[in-house]
Parts: structure tokens; sequence; C-alpha cells
């Protein structure tokens, strides 16, 4: 018989074990380890526990328009396939759907790769549907530029984000850009840039994931080209775009300079899900 898990606020003592956990996830390219510190001081960070041990972690965090965003749930390798999991998963939601009707939050949200099949499987019994379809595509060792296309820093206004019917891209996060506060919250998470042949873009600030903005639309080689200047401009050598299902004309020009999809190509493959109803348990 499996152990039960215990649930409960993450705390600094169990920093060792959430590192654990976040280098045995993706390979080791995961994030996790570089925002506990910043989770705990936030707060609506819970861990799974077990004989003392943390096993698996979640976090509710806030985003504009009263969102509770859903991320980071994390179950040790050593442990999945036992349904801790989906334990820890219906917990959190269990939480997040007690704020909603406090008012602390009106909707709950999260975005995951596609092929986190038993994430979007567990989160589609619960309860959640896509609402937005976006493109992540990447590239190792972008090209060395002879002539880098000039950069400059600029402040965002609500019109560069005119092109995305309801969530904005920052990293991993997706925001519902016409509610109060969310340009805001952009500035503080994003870096923005614009080329001189007039495209601009955005730069999330914790994994410098790129997104366009709406003047790239009119400059998509002028966006390219910025985006590898900045790559020159930060010594990366690795890249990764975040692109609405709708932007086929920027997804056609980046593909041509080089960016190509983790699986199957030319095919969405990062859903934005919100929770719609209650199931016959009674979790609202």
């Amino acid at each position: 018989m499996e152990e039960k898990i215990r649930i409960r606020k993450a705390a600094t003592g169990d920093l060792d074990d959430l590192a654990c956990i976040s280098r045995a996830t993706w390979e080791g390219h995961d994030y996790l380890e570089q925002v506990t510190d910043e989770w705990l001081r936030q707060g609506n960070f819970f861990v799974g526990e077990i004989a003392g041990r943390v096993i698996a972690c979640g976090k509710i965090s806030t985003l504009p328009g009263e969102v509770a965003w859903l991320e980071g749930l994390r179950v040790h390798n050593d442990f999945k396939g036992k349904g801790y999991g989906r334990i820890l998963s219906d917990e959190i939601l269990r939480i997040a759907c007690k704020k909603v009707i406090a008012g602390d939050f009106k909707s709950i949200e999260f975005s995951t790769y596609i092929n986190n099949a038993e994430s979007i499987s567990m989160s589609e019994k619960q309860g959640f549907r896509t609402t937005e379809l976006f493109h992540v595509i990447s590239l190792e060792n972008p090209p060395v530029q002879n002539a880098p296309a000039v950069l400059k820093r600029f402040s965002p206004s609500a019109e560069d984000f005119s092109v995305y019917t309801d969530h904005a891209p920052c990293g991993w996060k997706y925001i519902q850009h016409r509610c109060r506060g969310s340009l805001e919250w952009m500035k503080e998470n994003a870096e923005f840039w614009k080329v001189e042949t007039g495209a601009r873009f955005l730069t999330a600030n914790r994994g410098t994931e790129i997104s366009p903005l709406a003047a790239a639309f009119d400059d998509p080689e002028g966006f390219i080209q910025g985006v590898f200047a900045l790559a020159e401009k930060k010594r990366l050598d690795y890249l990764e775009m975040m692109i609405h299902d709708s932007h086929q004309k920027i997804l056609t020009v980046a593909v041509k300079h080089g960016f190509s999809y983790w699986d199957k190509q030319g095919v969405a493959n990062l859903p934005v899900y919100r929770f719609f109803n209650s199931d016959s348990k009674g979790i609202l």
C-alpha cells in the first residue's frame, strides 16, 4: 500500500528536497530551483510530504485580472505514477476555488506543453478547458550577424499588445492583457526592445523567451533580425519564441530563419487552460 501524502505550505526547510525535484525534472533543465526562494516569499506555495521528505510541489500565483495562475506542479521521478500528483493537484485546485468563492480571484488558469499528457488528462478531468493556443519554437546557436540590428529599450503601451486576442505571452505565463494592471505587470516582468526598422518585441525577464508585439507584424524580417541581435548582445546560444496560433505570418518567417518545433512541426503545442466548471465531487 502506498504511503499517505501530507500536503502543507512550503517552508524554508524544504529547499533541499525541492532542489532534488527540480534537478530530476526535464533532464535537469527545470526552472523550479531558481524560483523557490521567491515563491516562498509570495506564499500560496504547497508541497506534498511523505515520511518527512518533500516529493511534490505546486504554486498558486496571482496574475492581472484577478487570475489564480497554477504553476510549478512537480512530482519527483521516484514517486511518479502513484497518484500523488493528482492528490496534490486536487488540493491546490480546491484551495484556489475557495479563494474564488471568497472573492480573491475571478478565474483559475495555467499553461503547459502539449506533451505533458498526464497533467493535461488530469486537468481536463478536473474541469479545465483550452481557451487559447500558442506555439513554442526554438533555435540553438543563432547565427552571428555581420551587421547586427540596432536595438533600443522602450516602454510599452497597450497598443503594443493589440494583436493578442485575450492572453499575451510573457515566457510561460499568459496574461489577460486588457485588464487593469496588466501593462504594469508586463513592465515589471519583461524587457521591451525595438529595432530601427520598426519591429518591437518582448523578452521575459527570467527565461528570455521572446514574443512579437504589434509592430513586428509590419516588419517580420526586422523582428527576426532584432531577435538575433539580442542573442548576440546577451551571448545567448539558445532561443525560444512564444507565438500565438493566429500569428502564422510571424511563424512562417521564424521557421524560415531556422526556428523549429520540439516535436510535430507546425502544430500549436502550448495550450492555455481555464477552469470552467465543478465536478460531481463539489469542488466549488
